[in-house]
């Protein structure tokens, strides 16, 4: 990595890319390349001169954080109204600051009290730079942003058009891939539901030029938004072909107030790029977060096979049938058992309790510490499901303190899973929040922590900062716990997948992927899932969970691609799947430690075969795993099965398989493995490689 900068020209070098931008006529800035790695900066000055005489107005002007300048109609980073009611900004450099892995450029307003510090911020030899906007105002009035985005981005002109590649859906049906066409049009993504930003639309996007890139061939321009709450990303080609991309905080029906003196700092904009297609930008994010995203000292740890009791049990939990089931789950080699929703008092439905955080005292007599005993007696780790951000109307809490919840100040509230929202916007229902949760961390002896969250605000009130207040506490509160209680492992849960996105990977070490737990999903659900993130993070539902329509061994090796939990009630399982459920955590325990250190690679993809094949590839080259499922082999003769090509090996190394049968590299990555598959409804295969 470099950044250099000589005659008005920025140039940010990563191992194979290059970003360029320079300071154009009246101070402007303006974008100039970014795609495969140049030799160096020569060119770029003469790029800077001819953009400026080819370019007759600002909408032409690839501007490198628009302001919304005269006749520049793209979307802009930024919309300030100033005391006056003048409205945009128009920006010109006035310094730059370089550190050792950071690049700041400060514009100003022409005209009135604004700055902006564009940072841009390198992560080693990452294709990856993270750029956000720091906004002041220098004045005495204040300044209201009703636009306030990270970044704006310029992309190369294509000779014909982009294809767009974003993560949609909706509770249960997260992660799906969807792709379309970029036209002279906008294509807009978006989320403005207050609590979450991802069970509608992941806060990600990638286009690559003419459709044309495959998972490992073609550019694969990408920008993923680190928040977690309501945001946009625009997407937008004009009429002669320019493309720009403006991503950030939503400004639907909020803004921010800039008191005198006052600053803001957007979320972060990360943007990379491939040339070597989809896997090489899977490749880069996986990297990110292992490296540098992730929480330290955690995110190189393996994560423990868990036994949640939601599944098998829901609200029906007592001190007697969780110490049945304790003993149960250290028999079969799970590490950690949760006890999830239905713990506090009166909750045996969603109805009450919620916001009151002690145990019930009918079912739970001596509460929670002689599970805990029990089970960090049998070498299991504790953790206990909560959700600070939400109370029931009967509870205690709502009782005393109505004037802590999100509200519109004449309406009726609103009820979504009988349940109300806290206002986290709020620096004392924050600073509440933070004291029970050290609380109960330290009381119960918690190893591990599910935060959940089941339900989006309704009804904003009168300030339209809210919906950004409420995340930036948020994370305050998680930034809090992760320096307070750094050995505690955090999930990450909000109805399932609705808070994946990066802003949470930097605090979380699960996420909960899904709600939906059925095989056939999941692998649709892990398959999204994992272009994106981490495999060994994907949690929350069990993956071995009731469903006796699919062989146990499938539900295995479907929870084995990620970070396996145990879902089925092990008090009315047969000695035969105990049995069965022992020997395959023993035999995952040995593989974990290359499968969740492993970048994916989709050989065969769920979504457009009748099998699934994923190769996970330990990231020194030395061992990968193989899955294969198939969901309905009675119309598949083996016979007509491919051989599957491996890929990501070290052509010379020697692997072996569990058989101790010898392949080189080159081998299994051109002539390929064979994959014979029981013919059953459903099928899976496992296989293991080491070079070790």
């Amino acid at each position: 990595m470099s950044i250099h900068v000589q005659d008005n020209i920025f140039l940010i070098q990563t191992q194979r890319m290059s970003y360029a931008f320079g300071i154009g006529a009246g101070g402007k800035l303006i974008h100039l390349y970014w795609g495969d790695k140049l030799p160096n900066a020569n060119g770029l000055q003469r790029l800077l001169q001819q953009t400026q005489k080819t370019m007759f107005s600002n909408y032409e002007l690839p501007l490198e954080y628009r302001g919304q300048e005269p006749f520049d109609y793209f979307q802009p980073a930024i919309l300030p109204v100033f005391s006056d009611q003048g409205r945009g900004a128009r920006l010109a450099v006035t310094n730059h600051k370089l550190d050792d892995n950071s690049l700041t450029v400060t514009l100003k307003d022409i005209n009135y009290p604004l700055e902006a510090d564009l940072v841009y911020q390198t992560f080693g030899q990452l294709d990856l730079i993270a750029r956000h906007a720091v906004i002041r105002n220098t004045g005495t009035d204040d300044i209201t942003l009703e636009i306030l985005k990270s970044a704006t981005l310029n992309l190369p002109t294509p000779a014909n058009h982009y294809r767009v590649t974003h993560y949609a859906g909706n509770w249960g049906a997260e992660f799906g891939q969807q792709q379309c066409k970029l036209t002279q049009a906008q294509i807009v993504l978006e989320n403005h539901r207050g609590t979450c930003a991802a069970h509608q639309h992941i806060p990600f996007v990638a286009l690559d030029p003419e459709s044309q890139a495959t998972e490992t061939t073609g550019q694969v321009f990408f920008a993923a938004l680190k928040w977690s709450g309501d945001f946009k990303i625009t997407v937008e080609q004009e009429f002669k072909g320019s493309v720009s991309i403006a991503a950030g905080i939503n400004d639907f029906d909020s803004n921010w107030i800039l008191h005198p003196g006052e600053a803001f700092a957007t979320p972060q904009l990360c943007c990379g790029y491939s040339n070597s297609g989809f896997e090489r930008m899977t490749e880069i994010l996986y990297d990110w977060q292992f490296d540098f995203l992730a929480p330290r000292p955690k995110a190189y740890l393996t994560r423990p096979i868990i036994f949640n009791s939601w599944y098998p049990y829901e609200f029906k939990i007592d001190e007697n049938n969780l110490m049945l089931a304790i003993d149960k789950a250290a028999q079969v080699g799970a590490e950690l058992f949760v006890i999830d929703d239905g713990w506090m008092p009166g909750r045996v439905n969603d109805k009450a309790g919620l916001g009151d955080w002690i145990p019930d005292p009918e079912r739970f007599p001596n509460g929670l510490k002689p599970i805990a005993d029990m089970c960090h007696g049998k070498n299991l780790l504790f953790g206990l499901w909560v959700e600070p951000e939400m109370a029931n109307p009967d509870s205690k809490l709502y009782r005393q303190h109505p004037d802590w919840f999100i509200k519109h100040p004449t309406r009726t509230q609103t009820l979504s899973r009988s349940q109300l929202i806290l206002d986290l916007s709020k620096d004392h229902v924050r600073d509440w929040a933070i004291q029970w949760l050290d609380q109960i961390i330290d009381d119960f002896e918690l190893d591990y922590l599910k935060w959940d969250m089941n339900r989006y605000i309704t009804e904003h009130g009168a300030d339209k900062s809210l919906p950004i207040k409420y995340i930036l506490n948020l994370y305050k509160i998680w930034e809090h716990l992760n320096q307070a209680h750094p050995n505690v492992i955090f999930e990450n849960c909000a109805s399932g997948g609705g808070r994946a996105d990066f802003g949470m990977v930097q605090y979380a070490d699960r996420i909960n992927r899904s709600d939906n737990a059925h095989p056939a999903d999941v692998m649709i659900l892990h398959e999204g899932f994992s272009r994106l993130f981490i495999p060994k993070t994907a949690g929350g539902a069990g993956n071995v969970a009731r469903d006796e329509n699919v062989p146990l061994q499938f539900r295995i090796h479907l929870g084995m691609t990620g970070s396996m939990s145990l879902g089925i009630d092990l008090l009315k399982a047969s000695q035969d799947t105990l049995d069965q459920l022992k020997k395959a955590t023993d035999e995952f325990k040995i593989v974990r430690p290359a499968l969740q250190d492993a970048y994916v690679y989709r050989i065969a993809s769920a979504t457009q075969t009748p099998y699934t094949i994923w190769q996970y590839v330990k990231r020194d080259r030395t061992e990968f795993g193989l899955f294969a499922f198939v969901n309905d082999l009675r119309h598949w003769d083996k016979l007509q099965m491919p051989r599957f090509k491996m890929r990501g090996l070290l052509p010379g190394k020697i692997y072996r398989d569990q058989d101790n049968d010898e392949y080189t590299g080159a081998e299994l990555m051109n002539i390929g493995i064979k994959v014979d598959f029981p013919k059953n409804d459903y099928s899976s295969v496992f296989k293991f490689f080491s070079a070790n």
